[in-house]
């Protein structure tokens, strides 16, 4: 394949990364792009790869290296997936409560809630969650 063939092929990528949910997008984290600290316009909601894991532009920012996510957090909204599974939260409210047999990440490992509105961290109840592959 040709280098200019490649190029094409990655703007159609980039085109459809546009278009899936995030936790589709979690999935596909190596395709997103990461910061190049060449003061190009970053705009509101668009995703990269930050030390491998999903982040959103929360407002327009300047690819600079004081705006990373490491730098300025107030700029960045996580994406709560990995590997198209929600990334368990220290603090879980109602409304980001665990389903009954849903799978979330908690410290690199995935858990199955074992009951319903869990909103117990592994931690806080490990009854209410099993270690899973």
């Amino acid at each position: 394949m040709k280098p200019a063939d490649r190029s094409y092929l990655y703007n159609i990528i980039r085109a459809g990364l546009d278009l899936v949910d995030d936790k589709q997008a979690s999935v596909g984290v190596v395709l997103y792009p990461e910061m190049q600290y060449e003061n190009a316009l970053i705009k509101a909601g668009s995703r990269i790869n930050w030390k491998g894991m999903l982040k959103r532009a929360a407002v327009d920012i300047w690819d600079t290296e004081q705006n990373n996510p490491d730098n300025a957090p107030a700029l960045w909204e996580d994406i709560a997936y990995k590997d198209g599974f929600r990334i368990i939260p220290d603090i879980i409210t109602s409304t980001l409560a665990f389903g009954l047999g849903e799978i979330g990440w908690w410290k690199e490992a995935k858990y199955k809630s074992l009951i319903a509105v869990n909103t117990y961290t592994p931690d806080e109840y490990p009854a209410g969650w099993e270690m899973v592959g």
